[in-house]
């Protein structure tokens, strides 16, 4: 099982990655402890549609626990925020999927960046329920480092096989996530881009009352729709509805960033049905 593992990662198979080159850019964010590989299988679906796909590793991940243990919320952001960047100053729409802290990064990044013209999250969390929350800072001075179960919530236990992620997890970096949680609840307001909001049902990591806490909360979004899995478990982008929920962020996001609108497919479109006239 490659869930969780104590073994240095193999750096090609948890290494940052690519794919498509269409005029549209999806950013595809993994989750707390996690590695871009586990947004794989949405980045070839959305690729073979027309976009252009990224999946950054954030600060401090697909790396050691030591790493991690070094860094802060803000770090991780920036990671992601330095990848949207880069993807705004070369594509004409930019939208941005995240797996559990992945998708609050991508609602935190949509609070303030208003290039970001439509969100997908899976089993994204605000808050999560937690003994001792308001010391979690001091007691990661007395015990530095978490291990989390081993075993899985997933509907297909052999889906974990395309997980990749820190075996151990500093408690200071989970103090961390909290504080990320916590901003990121009271921005919600802020968003203006359309939302969609994927939960699995059976997520014994995430509680699944988040969806129609963060869909209560997007007050100013354009659109929020909120879809519930009934067989899936936290990682919904490998577990048993994968296929379905790759088909429905697609339409979610070609229906606000559609390729017509693309001003240089849409010339060349132009060109190309003009009597006489050649697109090149």
């Amino acid at each position: 099982m490659t869930a969780r593992t104590l073994l240095p990662f193999d750096p090609d198979t948890v290494a940052p990655w690519s794919l498509g080159d269409g005029p549209r850019a999806a950013l595809l964010l993994h989750g707390f402890a996690g590695t871009p590989p586990e947004l794989r299988r949405l980045g070839e679906y959305l690729s073979e549609h027309g976009w252009s796909c990224v999946a950054p590793a954030l600060a401090g991940h697909a790396a050691t626990p030591a790493d991690l243990a070094s860094t802060r919320w803000e770090d991780w952001v920036a990671s992601a925020q330095d990848a949207l960047d880069e993807l705004a100053e070369r594509c004409s729409g930019v939208v941005v999927a995240g797996q559990s802290m992945g998708g609050t990064i991508a609602l935190h990044l949509a609070a303030t960046d208003l290039r970001i013209r439509a969100v997908a999250t899976l089993a994204a969390p605000i808050w999560i329920r937690v003994r001792f929350r308001r010391w979690l800072h001091l007691l990661s001075r007395v015990r530095p480092w978490h291990y989390p179960r081993s075993d899985t919530d997933l509907y297909l236990p052999d889906a974990v096989e395309e997980l990749h992620s820190y075996g151990k997890r500093s408690m200071a970096a989970i103090a961390e996530l909290f504080d990320l949680l916590d901003r990121t609840s009271d921005e919600l307001a802020m968003v203006r881009a359309p939302v969609l909001i994927a939960q699995g049902a059976r997520d014994s990591v995430v509680d699944p009352r988040n969806a129609g806490d963060i869909a209560k909360r997007l007050v100013s979004s354009a659109k929020v729709e909120t879809r519930i899995y009934e067989r899936s478990g936290h990682a919904l982008s490998v577990d048993i509805d994968r296929d379905e929920i790759n088909r429905e962020v697609l339409e979610w996001f070609d229906h606000f960033v559609p390729a017509a609108a693309n001003p240089d497919r849409a010339a060349k479109s132009a060109l190309a049905t003009s009597p006489g006239i050649s697109a090149g």
